[in-house]
């Protein structure tokens, strides 16, 4: 009976030592990769955590795959984690999202909430299914002002599974026009030419 006893006592011990150890929280391991740039509007950077609850067939792994335009190869975010996105020029107006979903749609609900930012500082514009992201979908920014980040938060649902989330294709924004920009440059090059003009004049 004794020994019965002590045997519970150690597998019950053990569930518990194991239980906590697996809800643990992991520690992120955030990793910048790409080519930077600008690429017609599409994200050229991502910086991601390595150690998201993201799976591995398929190479959803592959940050990568994130980048550039529309080819149907995609990168899993990882349930509750997030993405940092460039594109090489500053944006408004809007932010678009490809999702690819193998199967029925409806199957294998998923969604993110869509922020944009100065790198640092961050807004949220709205929410998006993968329904919603088929083929592109698209969030309005609708803040005033240029910003030159988009963050990407996985609100997928678990519904028990380990990993997964948003299986992102591509990110498009709608970069500001030259011509916005060269009142900025016009006054960049008056200030210039006004510090050359003091120096010839003090020469």
């Amino acid at each position: 009976m004794f020994g019965y006893a002590r045997s519970t006592l150690t597998a019950t011990l053990f569930l518990v030592s194991t239980l906590a150890v697996s809800a643990a929280p992991v520690t992120p391991d955030w990793e910048t990769v790409g080519t930077g740039g600008f690429a017609d509007g599409y994200a050229t950077t991502i910086t991601y955590d390595k150690n998201a609850a993201r799976g591995t067939s398929n190479n959803r792994g592959n940050a990568l795959n994130a980048l550039g335009a529309a080819d149907d190869s995609f990168f899993e975010i990882g349930f509750g984690s997030y993405i940092d996105l460039t594109f090489g020029a500053v944006f408004d107006t809007s932010v678009k999202l490809f999702e690819v979903t193998f199967g029925t749609v409806s199957s294998w609900p998923e969604s993110v909430e869509v922020f944009v930012g100065d790198g640092i500082d961050f807004t949220s514009i709205g929410s998006i299914s993968n329904a919603a992201a088929q083929g592109g979908g698209m969030v309005p920014i609708g803040l005033a002002g240029t910003f030159n980040t988009v963050r990407i938060l996985d609100t997928s649902p678990t519904r028990g599974r380990s990993t997964g989330g948003f299986d992102l294709d591509a990110v498009r924004v709608t970069p500001v026009p030259v011509p916005a920009a060269l009142p900025l440059l016009g006054a960049g090059l008056a200030v210039l030419g006004f510090f050359g003009w003091r120096r010839r004049e003090e020469a």
